[in-house]
């Protein structure tokens, strides 16, 4: 007799395969057992904590540490021992004020406290309607954003959705790449007790030029298709015209600009901003159409209903490629400002590159035209947050002159090398292996989150050459090469420190680039 499944079982099975091609590899390591402690401990997370576990908003990471140690091979007692170093701090869960249902939704959005309702009213939900349905309904629909006759005010969904330094997002995508309904029910939840950060920054006139409708059987025709991989050839390919479409400037040249434009500068903001002041606010006060104006120009390609998978693929990987470039170079450039003269381990620069590994998996969910809308309203916030954190220097040239591609872990090996060992002056061979296997047992949890986006964006992107990016207004983007996510691993794992190799727990940096 097969065993008994509960409704916690529907919303915490096994992990399933992920939605798109695109998205992570999953490293050997995972298996049937360790699959059932981590659905176990989902369940026991989803049903005992509350999504923040203190008054200021913090968030529960627990899901989103499990999901990515999993992904990277971590066996049941690894998984188990990682869960049990966020239990000691979690606030228990707590019924809300009221019910949410579809009369009062739109009434208690923003509000901590209701948290649980909105989540058992997301559960519901989504027994009764496919995930597609249920995203472009509440997220990226004209009634969630600009409201209706039905809602109050402007609900905003989209910006709840990228508030807090995109938390929302990440909890959502790591439901859909994995398959775990829980984890989407959570993230809509979060999404709608967020508050409605840059309410100024995503253009009402983007859920304006909506289709009154959208089919979720197109959204699925759409997304089974392949991802297609952009050519390999130099730098004429981002000044090319798309399916038709005059391109839109690279992500690079939208980040040269923001360089070169004095009105972006931390001390003409006022950054860092004063106590009890949002430096989001700041931003879209001083030079918020600015930069509506700049993202309209890198989002040239996006316009219209029918954006082609071609287009959505460039777009996220110009997107990934500059959070990193952001996160890398930018923490790299600005070491000197910070207490450590290696490399500043911006810990909200980081979450950008967390973020980035979830396009592929949300795309797969949505219709061309919401696809298209969380591509501009993401790379929004992504530079938001670069100017936010003082818009750090990005010297290219200096970083691939100072940094290494083959970082090695400390310490002396224990055995030497066979003689007849092809190249025993290689420590690391394959320096990603070293880094993952420090990673899995490091209690950081951002950590893991960290190193296996940019393990993932080696592995889609690692062949790009030199030259690729040549033609974009960036200073030094022609030296870019597939190498930037290996420097940018060994150096956060140089600062957050390799634990399983004797060192000393480092921690991410919070003081920023001003």
């Amino acid at each position: 007799m097969p065993p008994r499944t509960t409704e916690l079982d529907k919303f915490f099975p096994l992990p399933s395969e992920a939605p798109s091609n695109k998205a992570p590899v999953r490293l050997a390591g995972f298996s049937h057992k360790s699959g059932e402690a981590l659905a176990k401990a989902l369940q026991d997370d989803h049903v005992k904590w509350h999504a923040f576990f203190n008054d200021f908003g913090f968030h529960n990471h627990a899901s989103h540490h499990l999901v990515a140690i999993y992904a990277l091979g971590a066996n049941s007692t690894l998984i188990e021992a990682a869960y049990q170093t966020h239990v000691v701090y979690m606030r228990p869960a707590f019924e809300s004020p009221e019910p949410v249902n579809a009369t009062n939704f739109w009434k208690h959005l923003g509000k901590h406290d209701f948290y649980y309702s909105y989540l058992k009213f997301f559960r519901d939900l989504l027994l009764k309607k496919d995930v597609t349905e249920v995203l472009e309904e509440y997220i990226f629909s004209a009634k969630a954003n600009i409201g209706g006759s039905a809602t109050e005010g402007q609900p905003r969904m989209l910006n709840r959705f990228f508030a807090a330094v995109v938390h929302p997002m990440i909890h959502i995508g790591n439901g859909l790449e994995f398959g775990i309904l829980g984890l989407v029910a959570e993230g809509l939840a979060q999404t709608a007790v967020h508050g409605d950060e840059g309410n100024r920054l995503i253009p009402p006139s983007l859920f304006e030029l909506q289709t009154t409708s959208t089919s979720s059987a197109v959204a699925r025709l759409t997304a089974s298709l392949p991802l297609l991989t952009l050519s390999t050839e130099p730098s004429a390919n981002w000044a090319a015209r798309v399916d038709g479409k005059k391109a839109g400037i690279h992500a690079f040249t939208a980040l040269a600009r923001i360089l070169a434009d004095l009105r972006f500068a931390p001390a003409a903001l006022g950054l860092p901003s004063p106590q009890g002041q949002s430096p989001i606010d700041l931003v879209q006060t001083h030079v918020g159409e600015t930069l509506i104006n700049i993202v309209a120009e890198w989002a040239a390609e996006l316009e219209g209903d029918n954006v082609s998978t071609a287009v959505i693929e460039k777009k996220i990987e110009e997107v990934t490629w500059l959070n990193a470039l952001i996160y890398g170079v930018g923490g790299w450039g600005g070491r000197q400002r910070s207490q450590n003269k290696e490399f500043n381990a911006d810990f909200f620069s980081m979450h950008l590159v967390t973020s980035s590994i979830f396009l592929p998996s949300l795309v797969a969910h949505l219709s061309p035209r919401s696809a298209a809308i969380l591509l501009r309203g993401y790379f929004t916030v992504s530079l938001v947050w670069y100017i936010v954190r003082g818009r750090p220097v990005i010297p290219v040239r200096e970083f691939y002159e100072g940094t290494t591609d083959k970082p090695v872990q400390p310490g002396e090996p224990q055995v030497a090398p066979a003689d007849t060992t092809l190249t025993p002056e290689d420590v690391s061979p394959n320096p990603w292996l070293p880094i993952i296997q420090t990673t899995l047992v490091h209690p950081a949890e951002h950590l893991c989150k960290l190193q296996r986006s940019l393990l993932h964006n080696a592995t889609l992107y690692g062949a790009r050459a030199a030259g690729d990016f040549a033609g974009t207004e960036l200073e030094g983007s022609e030296l870019l090469d597939g190498s930037l996510f290996i420097r940018a691993a060994g150096l956060t794992a140089n600062v957050i420190g390799w634990l399983k190799e004797g060192q000393k727990a480092g921690d991410w940096d919070r003081s920023g680039f001003y």
